[in-house]
């Protein structure tokens, strides 16, 4: 092998080695190539000279790529191709398994007959756009996709999964095995798609399969069905079974989805339901019409203004009052958004949808910094002041999210003892125990948690028997009524009761009327709150309502 000639013309290809993508060059004659130091030291290649390399290579492909891989092989020579892209995973010198995209040319010599076939090989585990755990492509890969089929009109179904509880599973023996877990799933479901679609991991436990010229709900559902049993019987790490439970949505692409983003709103909108409602089942989303699609539209921007820089968004104040004196002691942070084609939009109509979605995490980090922020500036007129922030469970689930919330705090010079973290109300479908772990770091840091809406949905006293929360907010269903229903009163006067006896603080939402807040005296609340005070204002307005007091 001519090896001055070949560092020679190596020279077309090594604009494009890096630490994640490497070069081949194989000369036809003697059947010897050359490879990029970074490939024989990743995946424990002979040397950088090797005879008959693609024998060589075909030991590092996963035995389940290999048959693809071959075909592949074969007919780039067989069919006389200028190029050509192969995509299977290759073992690198630890064992692992990573997912690479080969790109190979036939470079011609001076008679224009082939002469050295070379090539570049990305290594996805390094690469921005596939998720390191998964092999899988990303989010960013996901939204490609969705583009270019909507821009096409080409006939697609999309499906959403989620594997319930992975936060716990997490929590209870550690990342590292939660990884081996999604990984595991992942490549059964690729494994079961194989030929007919792509599968994405979206974020965290979520993943996404665009199944191409698929419009069947039927086998859609079917698919699901099979993806439920896997992930409850097939998943073994170690040997060990590890039975898993999956919440999944899904929609067949139609004119009505003209973007990506409306695409995972209405996905994200069915999943929830799916988890909430149908205990798993598959829930599809079909083209509506009127006031339905207007809000999943209003989502779809929204989701645009989060990746702008929170374009639009704003914090709103609610007072938080002190029951005995009816003084402003704090108040509560609730997001707001406003947009030049819909104006100010009720956060009735895209909070719930934004808090079941992964870009939900950014968001609340941004609402815990700019409230935090508005705070200080509202200390230098009430020192005590207190702060409410609500809290979801998308950003409790995150194993980032303590450090996130903790440098906030210090970053802003905000006493944390003088931060209540509201927990939402699909915090409380979290385990006890995951819960305990969290609420015991944010005492560590000096922070209170809350119960938000105690009473509704899944609030139970048990709550407050098993976990040490620092506040109760009765939901204000129970308080419009209250001088008229005696089972409202009942019920606010036992937890009132109870919350008192335990040494926990209280709030009453809801409160709208003089007279309903004179009639509250006797339950002993430790604070009111509702438009009998004011109702939420920005940060000026509120500064000036604390300035009158």
């Amino acid at each position: 092998m001519n090896r001055t000639g070949l560092l020679e013309r190596t020279f077309e290809v090594s604009s494009l080695t890096n630490k994640r993508t490497y070069s081949f060059v194989c000369n036809l004659d003697t059947n010897v190539s050359r490879w990029s130091k970074n490939a024989v030291e990743y995946f424990g290649l002979p040397g950088e000279y090797i005879y008959d390399a693609n024998a060589v290579w075909e030991e590092h492909i996963h035995r389940e790529d290999l048959e693809n891989y071959r075909e592949a092989y074969e007919a780039f020579w067989r069919d006389g191709l200028e190029s050509q892209s192969f995509e299977y995973r290759a073992r690198n010198k630890k064992g692992e398994y990573v997912l690479c995209t080969c790109k190979c040319v036939i470079l011609k010599g001076g008679q224009g007959e082939p002469d050295l076939f070379a090539g570049t090989i990305i290594n996805h585990k390094i690469y921005e756009g596939i998720d390191p755990v998964t092999n899988l492509h990303n989010n960013k890969g996901f939204i490609e996709m969705l583009n270019d089929i909507i821009h096409m009109g080409q006939k697609a179904a999309v499906m959403k999964l989620a594997i319930n509880g992975f936060s716990q599973l997490n929590a209870m023996y550690g990342y590292e095995y939660g990884n081996r877990v999604l990984l595991c799933f992942a490549e059964a479901v690729k494994k079961m798609i194989a030929g007919s679609g792509e599968m994405y991991r979206i974020d965290g436990a979520k993943f996404a399969v665009v199944l191409l010229d698929c419009t069947d709900e039927a086998e859609i559902s079917r698919l699901y069905e099979k993806i439920e049993w896997m992930a409850g019987h097939e998943i073994k790490i170690k040997n060990i079974t590890i039975p898993l439970s999956t919440s999944g949505s899904a929609l067949v692409l139609g004119e009505a989805y003209n973007s990506a983003e409306f695409v995972k709103s209405c996905l994200s909108f069915a999943l929830s339901q799916s988890k909430r409602e149908r205990h798993g089942e598959l829930m599809f989303f079909r083209e509506r019409t009127g006031d339905d699609v207007r809000n999943l539209k209003i989502i779809s921007t929204i989701h645009q203004c989060i990746r702008e820089d929170f374009r639009g968004f704003y914090l709103c104040y609610q007072p938080i009052v002190d029951a005995g004196t009816e003084r402003i002691v704090g108040a509560e942070a609730l997001l707001r958004w406003r947009g030049e084609e819909y104006g100010n939009v009720p956060p009735g109509v895209f909070v719930p949808y934004l808090e079941v979605d992964t870009a939900f995490y950014e968001l609340g980090n941004w609402i815990i910094r700019t409230a935090l922020r508005d705070a200080v500036e509202m200390r230098r007129t009430l020192p005590d002041f207190i702060l409410n922030i609500n809290i979801a469970a998308s950003q409790l689930e995150r194993r980032e999210f303590r450090e996130a919330i903790t440098t906030a705090v210090e970053e802003s010079g905000f006493p944390p003892e003088n931060l209540f973290i509201e927990l939402t109300e699909r915090c409380r479908h979290l385990d006890y125990d995951f819960l305990r772990r969290e609420l015991d770091y944010f005492h560590s840091k000096g922070m209170k948690v809350s119960i938000d809406d105690f009473g509704t949905g899944s609030s139970s006293l048990s709550l407050l028997k098993e976990l040490p929360f620092d506040e109760l907010k009765i939901d204000m269903s129970f308080i419009r009524e209250i001088q008229e229903n005696a089972a409202d009163q009942a019920i606010v006067g036992a937890v009132m009761h109870c919350a008192n006896n335990l040494q926990v603080k209280s709030c009453l939402e809801g409160v709208e009327d003089g007279m309903l807040s004179q009639y509250l005296k006797k339950f002993n609340a430790t604070y009111y709150q509702g438009y009998h005070y004011s109702k939420p204002v920005e940060a000026e307005a509120f500064l000036e309502l604390i300035r009158k007091e």
